[in-house]
């Protein structure tokens, strides 16, 4: 059975957008990179003979995004912006609306500061649903080093939201 490239990026555009596009915090350089991860993902896809291509993608999309980010230097890293955007219009109630709006610019805040490997962990974990062993499939990294970044980031996650509490 042999995998269509069109059948491919319908099924996990989107995905790899948003990702790209929490990485990079611009529009722009999601789109050309969700271009490049799909046109790299091209030319392996009959190499890839054993289905699995949603963390595969994703992996194509992270080393794009690190050829982009060494060429510029900078990165604007907006973790969850576009996830919350997508499940607030869901909501109807005004008052739900504001409180999940707030939680995900606090969560955004606080993630901003973390070491990479804990922010990609984080990012893919809850805004993507991948599980430990995609994360360390698209990281490139062991398992145990994805489940020491998640644990350590949700612990920096407790204690920065409880200093965010006190402060207020």
């Amino acid at each position: 059975m042999s995998v269509k490239i069109e059948d491919v990026y319908r099924m996990h555009m989107n995905d790899i957008y948003r990702y790209l596009h929490r990485l990079t915090g611009d529009i722009g350089a999601a789109e050309d990179l969700t271009q490049d991860t799909f046109i790299r993902a091209f030319r392996y896809l009959d190499v890839k003979k054993d289905g699995v291509v949603r963390p595969w993608l994703f992996k194509v999309a992270y080393h794009a995004f690190i050829d982009w980010y060494r060429k510029r230097k900078r990165v604007g890293l907006t973790v969850l912006r576009d996830a919350y955007a997508e499940t607030s219009e869901e909501r109807q109630d005004p008052e739900d609306h504001v409180l999940h709006k707030e939680l995900w610019e606090t969560f955004e805040q606080v993630i901003s500061q973390f070491p990479w490997k804990q922010r990609h962990a984080l990012l893919m974990f809850y805004a993507h649903q991948l599980s430990y062993e995609e994360i360390a499939e698209v990281l490139d990294i062991s398992l145990a080093d994805v489940k020491s970044a998640i644990y350590r980031g949700r612990q920096k996650l407790r204690v920065n939201w409880r200093s965010e509490d006190h402060e207020q």
